[in-house]
């Protein structure tokens, strides 16, 4: 399972990497500028005591915790064991500590500079630092400060978090609200003015997505004004093409037509039968989802006979087999949802087989409709023709078949495979 970014976890994160690196930089950086200013003073000292102190060679001058000399060998003898060699780059302070890890206070701490006096000649200026019991006593003190320096960090990145969180709440707040006021949108509300997101960018947006979803919503309504309107006008020459096809017929019985025009006048009578289920399926989905379902009693046996009969014609000149299986079940249900259905469902099963075997069971509220060609040769040259149309079945009345299914929650269920494609319907609504 992927795991989406969370845009409220990022700003979090940033803000908070972006804070502590802040706080951690400055705090550096001031512990550098306070060592440095302590360097600086320190070689201040150690410059005025060269300047005013008369060292000789073999007699260093102490002076408090300094010592002058002219010469480094006689600089004292720690010194020279903690630097290997004397300095040579004038007014440079040198420093050594003792020290068990970085964040310890040094035990000892050794300085060395080499200046040189009014005359010119260089002197070697050392100062050593050495651990003693009042000075253990300190550093416990230290440690404590230490400590207190890190609860105090810890506490400050603490109310910074919170403060951070209480903004964010501020920003995130109005954002949610546009996505659940987004997610309610409907056909009934999208007319209203949005609510008030409280920041200029997020009221724009909220425009921006109602200005779509109202034409969006107007392309629908004007969408199915014309299927409703198209279909209710279809009717009546589709009504007037079937009429003349019964006359034509009766008219044929006392005067016989020919072998052509009996051929024709069967073309006719089908494509007007196809006309007008698919004028009764577009003029049923031109229906609101919020109207009422009328329920009537349906025979579901009788209502696939018949129309198995119905549609016997498209298997004419055609080398398939029908096995039609049906049991006596009767049930209440959208009557012509039903016949819409099955009519569909049928038809395209009979259509698109043109060698093999449809089979049509019927098990109470079930209703499985199987179509086999006698090789995949057959299925693969129907899937080449079919390649354009949805993955639902062949042609439209699949299509449309299972919107109507969908809208009334029926079950429904393919079986698509090499040579074999399976059909299943259970007419009784999902719990």
């Amino acid at each position: 399972m992927k795991i989406r970014p969370s845009l409220r976890l990022y700003f979090f994160i940033s803000i908070a990497l972006l804070g502590t690196g802040m706080t951690v930089g400055f705090s550096v950086l001031s512990v550098n500028y306070y060592i440095d200013g302590l360097d600086r003073g320190l070689n201040g000292v150690m410059h005025e005591l060269v300047m005013t102190t008369d060292a000789q060679d073999g007699r260093p001058v102490d002076f408090a915790d300094f010592q002058i000399a002219s010469r480094w060998q006689d600089t004292p003898a720690i010194i020279q064991q903690r630097f290997r060699s004397p300095p040579t780059i004038e007014n440079d302070l040198l420093k050594f500590k003792d020290q068990e890890s970085f964040f310890s206070l040094p035990r000892n701490m050794f300085f060395v500079a080499m200046i040189r006096n009014a005359n010119g000649e260089p002197r070697y200026v050392t100062k050593v630092m050495l651990a003693r019991s009042d000075v253990q006593l300190k550093s416990k003190k230290h440690f404590a400060r230490f400590y207190g320096i890190i609860i105090i960090g810890l506490s400050v990145m603490t109310i910074f978090a919170g403060l951070l969180v209480v903004v964010m709440g501020k920003v995130a707040k109005p954002i949610e609200s546009l996505g659940n006021w987004a997610r309610t949108l409907n056909h009934e509300n999208i007319k209203l003015p949005p609510p008030d997101f409280i920041y200029n960018e997020l009221n724009t947006l909220a425009s921006i997505i109602k200005s779509s979803l109202d034409s969006a919503h107007q392309s629908l309504v004007r969408e199915q004004t014309f299927l409703s309107y198209a279909s209710h006008e279809l009717r009546t020459p589709i009504t007037v093409i079937r009429s003349n096809v019964e006359l034509l017929k009766r008219l044929s019985e006392q005067s016989p037509l020919t072998s052509k025009q009996e051929l024709t006048l069967e073309r006719i009578e089908r494509a007007g039968l196809t006309m007008s289920d698919l004028t009764e399926t577009l003029l049923w989905l031109g229906h609101k989802d919020d109207e009422p379902i009328h329920l009537e009693p349906v025979k579901l046996n009788e209502k696939i006979q018949n129309l198995s009969s119905e549609l016997a014609y498209l298997l004419n000149a055609k080398d398939v087999e029908v096995d039609l299986e049906c049991q006596t079940y009767q049930f209440d249900t959208a009557a012509t949802a039903c016949h819409i259905v099955l009519s569909n469902l049928i038809r395209n099963a009979y259509q698109h087989t043109q060698h093999g075997r449809v089979q049509i069971l019927q098990k109470g509220s079930s209703v499985s409709i199987t179509n086999s060609s006698q090789s995949d040769e057959v299925k693969s040259t129907e899937r080449q023709n079919n390649n354009s149309k949805s993955q639902l079945g062949y042609g439209l009345g699949l299509q449309l078949s299972e919107k109507i299914i969908q809208r009334h929650n029926w079950q429904y269920k393919i079986k698509d495979q090499p040579g074999f494609y399976q059909v299943i319907v259970d007419f009784n609504p999902r719990d």
